[in-house]
């Protein structure tokens, strides 16, 4: 790591404390009453309403007519006047990676699809720079990386020759290490391909530096293990992404790294512990298709928290069924076409689990009581999924599939019949006609009816709309306008669009008795926005500026200190 990073991270530590987690409640000694706003409450019966008031506790006790709200807070009620401005309940993000992005950030930077001399000049800094064991960075496209070099291993070595070296890939699929860091886990003499995994081979059979899927989570967990100081690091890293979601009105998040041997469990214990943590988290547990069942299982049973007076919950179960698309890891029903792409022997995609082990894992860990999370971006892989959830006789529930670029229609009302729900990523960047042209390469005119939202919306499942931040933008408004603007898959009007974001992620993660909706009893976890998105162009939608962000009637963002302590 660079020698920079504890300084960097501990800056932004105190920054956020000063800025951030010594934010005033509402009203201590009363209610609070915002007047003069257009709030959507996003309830069923959704009444016109310009005022809103809260607790002291941050409970929503009136909601409506200002009139109506004013009688109900009482004459004593701190008074704030929002002139005009919209109110939402606060963005729910179900598919996140929340620390993994924080690390990212710090570690050495790499472009995507940067050329192969720029990409050794940022190793070579990269190597000048660091101090410690490993030299880590991030940021590389691999399939662009392969395009320029057929022996990826001997270009790492050069430059990094002493110490093993590991960067991350910009998707979270992928990985490149020089030979240090492959002997490290033992891919200098494995035959064949780890669980779970793939590692990329020269004609002579040695690895060439590029281990896709679960191959990358042994290099990961030993250049990031379970220390104090790592466990340190990664909490450190998570705040000034924290402090990004506040400012994009997210209130809810659910982390779908869950990478527990890299001490994220702990990072995530020391937010909540230090009064740092400013969102509710619903997150997962990362399942290891290398890791023995029994002893699995057991480990994650002992990590499992579900106190829903709890802002912080490890209540989810991240089971990867295949890879991705772009990488032809993604599982498919009909085979890939020939030619683009990366040449692994996998002509239909590949799998983390076999069916039966899926839904082995998938009964015993619902039985625990945790809520499946499944990667699936081949349609393949969704059909193996709603198997599993049907076949294991899953409970609690509701479980969830998500990415879903690849769905056989012969699927869609299985999302209905299982309660399944269908968590898309709907960000320009998925959504651009250059990527779908890219993805068109491999899988053919399928690519044009990727990610259907709107389809399984008409048949009845249950639709939520998530960011996959870093891999994809974070912001809820650029993705509610990326939705709108969707010619044939998108979401039909602004209502729609809104509750993918509010009220069925609440559903989802089972907190819908407490968010999700503005309405008396629940949080006041809330979103105040410049103008209102129901009552502006779709194309303007983007543009909207977060200017609030309220967690249980705590300001956790604050741009125009409109809830500042009188």
């Amino acid at each position: 790591m660079k020698t920079s990073i504890g300084t960097a991270a501990g800056a932004a530590a105190v920054a956020f404390l000063t800025t951030y987690a010594v934010a005033p409640v509402l009203a201590a000694d009363g209610n609070t009453v915002i007047r003069n706003a257009a709030i959507h409450t996003m309830a069923s019966d959704e009444v016109e309403a310009d005022a809103l008031a809260i607790d002291a506790k941050g409970v929503i006790v009136a909601v409506g007519k200002e009139a109506d709200v004013m009688s109900k807070a009482g004459s004593n009620a701190r008074v704030i006047d929002l002139d005009g401005k919209a109110v939402l309940p606060g963005f729910q993000d179900t598919h996140v990676h929340l620390v993994e992005a924080g690390v990212n950030e710090i570690l050495c930077e790499f472009e995507p699809f940067a050329t192969l001399k720029q990409t050794r000049e940022a190793i070579e800094a990269c190597e000048a720079e660091t101090e410690s064991e490993w030299v880590l960075g991030s940021g590389v496209g691999m399939p662009h990386l392969l395009d320029q070099t057929d022996n990826p291993v001997a270009v790492l070595d050069e430059l990094v020759p002493d110490r093993p070296a590991l960067i991350l890939d910009d998707i979270g699929h992928a990985a490149w290490a020089n030979s240090k860091a492959l002997e490290a886990v033992g891919y200098d003499t494995i035959e064949g391909n780890p669980p779970g995994g793939i590692i990329l081979r020269n004609p002579d059979g040695r690895p060439n530096g590029i281990v896709l899927e679960n191959a990358q989570q042994k290099l990961r967990n030993l250049a990031f293990p379970d220390t104090p100081e790592n466990e340190e690091f990664a909490y450190e890293s998570m705040l000034p992404t924290l402090k990004t979601f506040a400012e994009n009105g997210i209130t809810t998040v659910s982390d779908a790294g869950g990478f527990w041997p890299q001490g994220h469990v702990k990072a995530w214990e020391t937010a909540e512990k230090n009064g740092t943590l400013t969102v509710r988290a619903s997150n997962a547990l990362y399942v290891y298709p290398d890791m023995p069942f029994d002893e699995q299982v057991q480990k994650l049973a002992k990590l499992y928290s579900n106190d829903p007076d709890r802002l912080l919950k490890f209540n989810q179960a991240k089971l990867y069924v295949d890879g991705i698309l772009e990488q032809r890891t993604g599982a498919v029903l009909r085979p890939y076409r020939k030619g683009p792409g990366i040449d692994h022997g996998f002509e239909s995609g590949f799998l983390y689990f076999e069916p039966p082990v899926l839904t082995d894992y998938a009964r015993a860990l619902s039985q625990i009581g945790f809520k499946l999370h499944f990667h699936v971006t081949g349609d393949r892989s969704a059909r193996l999924a709603l198997d599993a959830i049907d076949q294991a006789d899953t409970k609690p529930g509701p479980h969830r599939l998500t990415h879903l670029y690849l769905l056989d229609p012969a699927d869609y009302g299985r999302f209905r019949d299982t309660g399944a729900v269908a968590d898309f990523q709907l960000a320009p960047s998925s959504l651009d006609p250059d990527y779908i042209a890219f993805i068109r390469q491999f899988i053919g005119k399928r690519a044009d009816r990727m990610m259907p939202a709107a389809s399984l919306e008409k048949s009845g499942a249950t639709v939520v709309m998530s960011s996959d931040f870093d891999a994809d933008e974070l912001s809820p408004l650029v993705k509610i306008q990326a939705a709108l603007e969707r010619p044939k898959e998108g979401a039909p009007d602004v209502r729609t669009a809104v509750k993918w974001m509010t009220v069925n992620p609440a559903r989802l993660l089972n907190q819908e008795d407490r968010t999700g909706t503005l309405e008396v009893g629940k949080y006041a976890d809330l979103v105040v926005l410049d103008r209102d998105i129901f009552d502006i162009p779709v194309g303007e939608i983007g543009e909207t500026d977060v200017k609030a962000t309220l967690l249980q009637g705590k300001p956790v963002f604050d741009a125009d200190s409109l809830f500042a302590a009188e």
